[in-house]
């Protein structure tokens, strides 16, 4: 594993120091963030775009409306970090990125996550020059933000049990037993960190980072994520589509794992356990759906992931019942205390 593809810098006062060592940056961002980090930036050597959408007709046409930068900052939570992928990669300028929540982890993935009328897809190549980790920033971050991270981690759980499937049934991506093994170890870890993440402290955040790291060095060798995104992300997308709202990623991610754990009869009680710990909150008020919207997340899963081409899961190998779909949502409701 080549640990130079994505170097981590950890620190405090990072922006101020990254950007007064070079002109001319693209800072990639939202009005809200910029409004609090911007006293840390110099603002003559500067461009903005402040990022609404990753619809990706209109990003190919929103990457066209500026030049004259030398490099690209993605500076906020997810699709501050995917935006400035395609900043950088349509203007061939060096990419570095600076999360400013570990709400998710596309600060270190290689592939962009845009979207096509609302569905998600992953496409691109590029890899960051530096990621740089403000403690400062970070810990000023709202609490929830940072919890979400966690998303992308229990992710794992299920994805990894897909790509076993996977595996067996197409034979496209070789199962390596252990990468498996190792997420049952960062699995272990989380719980073991749980109590420093739910703080908020810095202790917490860096085993996200560090996590999230070995995750993405690992997808980039294998050239797929097959381990950390599965059925789970597939709950959530299709969630998505029913509603047509946008989540936090972390909390939908994590419902996701709640049902496909238990649909896989795959280490559910642990998964419960975990999301419990972390305070994410997966109710339905939380997320502002109901819990029919999620039931017929449910029962039309088998539907979406074979109309959507997504690659085979859990969601292909076996079908969702309404027998089933009543009774998981009967526990999801006492796990809970949905009303």
């Amino acid at each position: 594993m080549n640990q130079e593809k994505y170097p981590v810098t950890y620190g405090r006062n990072l922006l101020t120091t990254l950007t007064d060592s070079k002109e001319n940056w693209l800072i990639v961002t939202d009005p809200v963030i910029w409004e609090k980090l911007k006293g840390q930036v110099r603002q003559d050597a500067i461009q903005l775009y402040f990022v609404t959408t990753m619809e990706k007709k209109v990003m190919d046409e929103e990457v066209k409306t500026l030049s004259g930068f030398n490099q690209v900052l993605g500076l906020g939570g997810g699709m501050a970090a995917d935006a400035a992928k395609l900043w950088a990669t349509a203007h061939k300028v060096p990419l570095y990125q600076m999360p400013t929540a570990l709400s998710v982890n596309a600060f270190l993935c290689y592939k962009t996550a845009v979207r096509y009328d609302h569905v998600v897809k992953y496409e691109g190549d590029i890899l960051p020059k530096e990621i740089l980790i403000d403690f400062d920033i970070l810990e000023q971050a709202p609490r929830h933000l940072n919890l979400s991270g966690v998303g992308d981690l229990l992710s794992c759980l299920t994805a990894s049990y897909d790509w076993k499937i996977n595996a067996l049934i197409t034979k496209s991506h070789a199962f390596d037993q252990r990468i498996y093994d190792e997420t049952q170890e960062m699995l272990a870890l989380l719980a073991e960190y749980m109590g420093e993440i739910v703080k908020n402290q810095e202790p917490g955040l860096r085993y996200i980072v560090r996590a999230y790291k070995g995750i993405a060095e690992h997808s980039y060798r294998m050239r797929h994520t097959m381990w950390e995104d599965g059925s789970e992300h597939n709950v959530f997308m299709n969630l998505e589509r029913i509603t047509g709202k946008q989540f936090l990623h972390g909390q939908a991610v994590c419902l996701g794992v709640y049902f496909m754990s238990a649909f896989q009869d795959n280490q559910h009680e642990r998964a419960v356990s975990l999301i419990q710990r972390s305070e994410i909150d997966i109710r339905p008020q939380a997320l502002q759906v109901t819990i029919d919207d999620i039931r017929q997340a449910l029962l039309t899963l088998n539907q979406f992931v074979r109309v959507q081409h997504i690659r085979y899961s859990i969601c292909n190998a076996k079908e969702v019942t309404a027998e089933w779909v009543e009774a998981i949502l009967e526990k999801y409701q006492r796990d809970f205390r949905i009303s």
